[in-house]
């Protein structure tokens, strides 16, 4: 009686073959697809894709932006720090502005290296982000030779020694913005630096 137990089970078996390749993941034995579990990428998605992977930061790279990014924070910040306020007439400073002349130095030094350090893929895929960084740059470049200029004079017009640094911090802002745009086509997210 057991061997016949054993058999008619077999012959159940044998006969639903699609019931027991359901149990093993099935490879759609007897079932039509769906088409919700397997979906094919697109070959926009794919290149969208290959895109992201080519134009991916390295880890040097995300360290430089974020350092770069600092660097520019800072520059920034020294900036808005020497506007006067309307009312206030105090005396400019110069080693206060000279705070802000090295910092941007170094923010420009190291946005030179960090664009040195792309591959050739990425170089071509963020051209225009890279111009725009380029053009960028060009204007603080512009903005703190004026500032420059303006602390050498042996009598200094506060008024356009104020209106001048407003000019370098717009310059700043702008530079951040396009480096921000720059960073997130490689996916680097800036760090939150506390005010």
């Amino acid at each position: 009686m057991n061997r016949s137990l054993v058999l008619l089970c077999q012959i159940v078996l044998l006969m639903c073959p699609s019931t027991l390749l359901a149990q093993r993941g099935g490879h759609n034995a007897g079932r039509p697809s769906t088409g919700a579990s397997n979906p094919t990428a697109s070959a926009s998605d794919m290149n969208d894709f290959n895109r992201a992977i080519a134009l991916q930061a390295t880890p040097d790279q995300i360290a430089q932006f974020q350092q770069l990014n600092k660097n520019t924070e800072t520059a920034s910040k020294q900036a808005q720090n020497l506007i006067p306020a309307p009312n206030n007439a105090s005396t400019p400073n110069s080693s206060r502005y000279t705070v802000l002349s090295d910092a941007l130095d170094e923010a420009q030094t190291n946005i030179q290296r960090f664009v040195a350090s792309f591959s050739a893929a990425q170089q071509s895929g963020l051209k225009p982000q890279i111009k725009k960084l380029g053009k960028a740059d060009s204007d603080v470049s512009k903005q703190s030779k004026a500032l420059a200029k303006e602390l050498e004079r042996s009598q200094i017009d506060d008024k356009k020694l104020a209106a001048v640094t407003e000019k370098l911090d717009k310059s700043l802002t702008g530079f951040r913005t396009e480096l921000i745009d720059l960073g997130k086509e490689m996916g680097i997210q800036p760090e939150e630096h506390s005010p």
